[in-house]
């Protein structure tokens, strides 16, 4: 299919922490074909040679390699890292823990962006976010109907969720904040099997460039969601390889970092 305009991609993955060869084997696809790759760093399980190895890329080529937070470590408290079995203030000293050790490790190769481990979040999240001053906030951006519609009432209301459902404020500040929202879109894995397990449910190459033809007709800057862990059979990585190619043989794709549609798109 032709489109008249660009779509901008941008490539995640989350839940970096030791340097294994799945995190080098996902990275170098996208690092080896020029396309930015955002690495979600976990503050608090990092490891000083992944630390030495992500700061070498990015001295090496700026441009591809993109680091931000990922809450503190990963852990769960109930439903989540955050959310609502945590009070503010546990919220507010991992997020701000993590913040300061990232910065300590990374200096001003960390770009100022909080995502949040199993995208469990509440208000009191929020809040913490706004008084950490962090800058790009991500959320969900659901492509259904039903969903685009729950949407555009939130954003009627100026509402970050109703009754407990997330609104996905793509491209927009979050309700009554200054951070800006960039939504995860694509995700590669159709099925998770649990935590503590690298097993799950792949999509196959058809059917994750389908979802980005539906959703680039709705938004013109999508996410594609990665999970190194979870790549480590050839033939995972081969997926990756598949879909790089082929969005990188799309004249009308254009490839992007956090931080390049921040400065874009915020007004």
């Amino acid at each position: 299919m032709n489109y008249n305009k660009s779509t901008i991609v941008l490539f995640r993955n989350d839940d970096v922490n030791e340097l294994t060869s799945e995190l080098k084997a996902v990275t170098d696809v996208l690092y080896s074909r020029g396309i930015p790759l955002t690495h979600t760093v976990e503050p608090g399980n990092v490891t000083e040679e992944t630390v030495s190895w992500l700061k070498e890329l990015k001295r090496d080529n700026p441009s591809l390699i993109e680091i931000v937070q990922h809450g503190w470590q990963h852990a769960q408290h109930g439903s989540g890292e955050f959310g609502d079995e945590r009070s503010y203030e546990e919220q507010f000293n991992d997020l701000s823990r993590g913040k300061k050790r990232l910065q300590e490790l990374f200096g001003d190769d960390l770009f100022n962006m909080l995502t949040i481990p199993f995208g469990v979040f509440n208000s009191d999240t929020i809040k913490a976010a706004v008084a950490l001053d962090f800058e790009v906030f991500c959320v969900h951006f659901n492509r259904k109907l039903s969903r685009r519609i729950f949407y555009t009432v939130g954003h009627i209301l100026n509402r970050g969720d109703i009754f407990g459902k997330k609104v996905s404020n793509h491209l927009r500040n979050y309700p009554g904040t200054k951070m800006f929202e960039i939504d995860s879109a694509v995700s590669f894995i159709k099925k998770y099997y649990g935590h503590d397990t690298n097993d799950c449910l792949f999509r196959e190459h058809d059917d994750i460039m389908e979802e980005f033809a539906e959703y680039r007709r709705m938004i013109n800057v999508v996410v594609l969601l990665l999970h190194h862990r979870f790549h480590y059979k050839p033939e995972h990585i081969a997926l990756i390889e598949r879909v790089a190619d082929s969005l990188k043989s799309d004249p009308t794709v254009e490839f992007s970092t956090y931080e390049g549609v921040y400065k874009r798109f915020k007004s």
